[in-house]
């Protein structure tokens, strides 16, 4: 008898398992997606830096007027432009100082890294899974029909999904 309610408990939390695992089948990448924090083409590096800080992120995507993606510019990839600036030009090197002022000059348009992947509102939460964690994307952009930027997806967001499904 014992052996027998061991045995329904056990086919119950496989039960629940499977059930829990078409349920997060069913979600997509609506369901997952946070606000994005927007940089448009034309905006200079010093405004990217202020962004970043002060919306403490560490990706800020870069768009078009009209909303239209462009690419990402993350708080890695300006470390690694301050550093090859300050590597590659001898006299602010020797100076040891200048490097900050040329660098803000540039326009996100030139500092932006391609992004190759983008989902849909629709696309299902495995697959949007699989490009973070495969391609190692921090984040994926979510794009409407007019290939718009609504919302990213992070690593953090789809925890925070799957802990409430």
């Amino acid at each position: 008898m014992r052996s027998i309610n061991f045995i329904k408990k056990l086919r119950k939390g496989e039960a629940i398992a499977i059930s829990e695992t078409e349920n997060i089948k069913r979600l997509t990448a609506k369901e997952a997606m946070i606000k994005p924090v927007f940089i448009y083409q034309d905006d200079d590096a010093d405004k990217v830096i202020k962004k970043l800080k002060r919306e403490d992120t560490n990706v800020c995507i870069v768009v078009t007027k009209d909303k239209r993606f462009a690419g990402e510019i993350s708080d890695e990839d300006i470390i690694k432009l301050f550093l090859r600036q300050v590597k590659y030009e001898p006299l602010t090197k020797i100076l040891n100082r200048g490097y900050r002022r040329q660098f803000l000059y540039k326009e996100a348009k030139e500092l932006i890294n391609k992004h190759k992947s983008a989902v849909n509102l629709d696309t299902p939460i495995n697959k949007v899974i699989e490009l973070i964690y495969k391609e190692g994307f921090q984040y994926i952009p979510v794009l409407d029909k007019n290939k718009k930027v609504i919302g990213v997806v992070t690593p953090s967001s789809l925890i925070d999904l799957l802990q409430k499904s």
